[in-house]
């Protein structure tokens, strides 16, 4: 018996560790999402300006109205602030009325926007969230992952972002699978010790 809860006590440890492989499987992919987005300019098509060398005061804001029927089936929104320094957030209402929103990292950031086939129009705001005054450029594309039109010429580039969402999806079933497992020996562990 004492044997078997031996065992049992080993084979506990399995699932926390298939747990935090998974977690930091989930971490990296989401970093190179990240990353292939950061470098996502230097391979999309045909970009429209949004907003062009446009300050913006501390606590206050831009915006503008982007109609559904302007946008391809996969879009990215890109916002350079400088100097970077300056803490930015892109806030945004679609067409359906769902909300999102995306902090700078760097004096960079980007938002996916799927196109709605029912019309209407998106409402992007650029904020200002910091403590001085900030000049912004905010462009959009055509997505060039998603939208599988990354040319083979940039290699890497264009398979990146499928391998972080394989990585990530990959990574939380790990979690999940390292979850159960701990459960399951632990409700073992705690059976036997009842014994």
């Amino acid at each position: 018996m004492r044997v078997l809860l031996r065992l049992v006590k080993l084979s506990l440890i399995r699932g926390p560790i298939i747990a935090a492989i998974g977690l930091i499987v989930v971490i990296v992919g989401a970093n190179l999402f990240d990353t292939s987005y950061q470098s996502v300019e230097s391979i999309i098509g045909t970009t429209f300006s949004i907003f062009t060398d446009k300050q913006i005061l501390p606590n206050q804001f831009v915006n503008s109205t982007i109609l559904s029927a302007n946008l391809k089936e996969h879009n990215v929104i890109i916002v350079h602030a400088i100097p970077s320094s300056v803490s930015v957030k892109l806030e945004g209402v679609d067409p359906n009325g769902m909300t999102f929103e995306k902090e700078s990292k760097d004096g960079f950031l980007y938002h996916i926007i799927q196109r709605s086939n029912q019309g209407g129009s998106y409402i992007i705001k650029v904020l200002d969230t910091g403590n001085q005054p900030v000049r912004i450029n905010a462009v959009m594309a055509e997505d060039p992952f998603l939208s599988n039109k990354c040319s083979v010429e940039y290699g890497t580039k264009c398979d990146i972002v499928y391998l972080s969402v394989g990585m990530v999806a990959s990574g939380i079933i790990a979690f999940i699978v390292g979850v159960v497992i701990g459960m399951y020996y632990f409700k073992k562990e705690q059976n036997l010790q009842k014994k």
